[in-house]
């Protein structure tokens, strides 16, 4: 009987010790790094020089090469890239392809998804390198309505510029080094996103300061949010420069208050395009409300009819459109839901335009500044506004 009890107690202690390696063994799988997908951050290791410039070394994320065997690159396979036509920019977009994966000083900088990043610790400004990134917001259009840094930090030489397609020719013609402008056009909005992330990275890499300039604010439906996390993810924290906001600049240079005692007293933003080119949800009518549309003028008539028949909008809502505000050949044309889209189409108004409905469209605009269109019952405000230069 002894016997057998000793013999017990072995076992017993056995399985224990097969119990407690097994679940040690759980927690490092659990806990060990996630592969999918690589950071940018770089250790002083990490760098070599050549006559072309700073060159970062990559590493495989699954073996760790001796130093007699070059590096091996991480691709992404899950993340597509955008292709151009230019042989030239496939050449260059395809070596940014390789996303690096560089000794990281936290698995916490590399993130499978958005949500998960935002609870972790935030990447450095700066990488080993020098290279680092800043969002900054271009006003609705006018170089003089560009703040103080923003115009600083673009009139930089040394900086590398990825521009929105919609940044006035007038903002551009300040830029002095290198800029290249996305080819964000309707229908390829997410490979030029891609576009645009591949020649972040690409300078990054090299150690640039990589200028993100955007119309109005980068965080008015500019994405702003969006391209900070993807940043992070890429191992890097941007900087971020506020820019005048199109939402309430376009408006005022328009001649339209977008609040005014006794007619308006509440502002709704609002973007004409969703999420994958759906149409956005639509507050309801308020007779002391207006709403300010940015990005909607492609989808104006069926914005309009959305909401005389969804939301509860009178027909004869005033409605303005403020197109290019506050560059030279800014134009302003009023209507009505029921006749506003045919005046768009009559006067070819386009992109980058803000569209401003309800009461206080009327509330500053005169006679004078349609040219006198009189009726029996006083001036017909609707049609293009004349500017400074009529």
């Amino acid at each position: 009987m002894p016997h057998q009890i000793h013999l017990s107690k072995r076992l017993f202690a056995t399985a224990c010790s097969v119990l407690l390696i097994s679940s040690v063994g759980a927690f490092l799988a659990s806990t060990s790094p996630s592969p999918s997908r690589p950071s940018l951050l770089l250790s002083s290791s990490s760098l070599s020089s050549s006559t072309h410039g700073t060159i970062i070394s990559t590493s495989s994320s699954s073996s760790s090469p001796s130093s007699s065997t070059p590096p091996m690159a991480y691709v992404d396979e899950s993340y597509p890239r955008a292709t151009t036509t230019d042989a030239s920019t496939k050449s260059k977009a395809s070596n940014d392809n390789v996303r690096t994966e560089i000794e990281s000083t936290s698995s916490s900088h590399a993130s499978s998804s958005h949500a998960s990043s935002a609870a972790k610790n935030k990447p450095p400004k700066i990488l080993p390198n020098g290279g680092r990134i800043t969002l900054v917001g271009a006003g609705p259009g006018s170089p003089d309505l560009l703040t103080v840094a923003a115009h600083r930090i673009i009139t930089d030489p040394n900086n590398l510029l990825i521009v929105d397609r919609l940044v006035s020719n007038e903002i551009l013609d300040l830029i002095e080094g290198e800029y290249r402008v996305a080819n964000k056009h309707p229908g390829c909005q997410h490979a030029a996103q891609d576009e645009i992330y591949d020649w972040c990275i690409g300078g990054l890499r090299e150690g640039r300061h990589v200028v993100r300039l955007k119309i109005g604010d980068p965080f008015v439906f500019g994405r702003g949010g969006e391209e900070v996390l993807e940043f992070r993810d890429f191992g890097v924290e941007p900087t971020v420069i506020p820019g005048v906001s199109a939402a309430f600049s376009a408006p005022l240079l328009g001649s339209i208050p977008v609040t005014h005692r006794g007619v308006s007293n509440q502002v709704v933003m609002c973007t004409g395009y969703g999420r994958n080119n759906t149409s956005p949800d639509l507050i309801k009518y308020h007779p002391e409300q207006t709403v300010v549309f940015l990005m909607a003028v492609g989808r104006l008539r069926t914005l309009c009819d959305n909401l005389v028949s969804k939301a509860g909008f009178p027909v004869d809502t005033p409605v303005g459109i403020v197109e290019r505000a506050g560059c030279p050949d800014q134009r302003t044309v009023v209507g009505t839901m029921v006749n506003i889209a045919d005046l768009a189409k009559e006067y070819d108004v386009k992109p980058p335009s803000t569209i401003v409905v309800g009461e206080v469209v009327n509330v500053l605009l005169t006679e004078e500044d349609f040219g006198s269109v009189a009726t029996g019952e006083g001036v017909v405000q609707q049609g293009l506004v004349r500017t400074l230069e009529d």
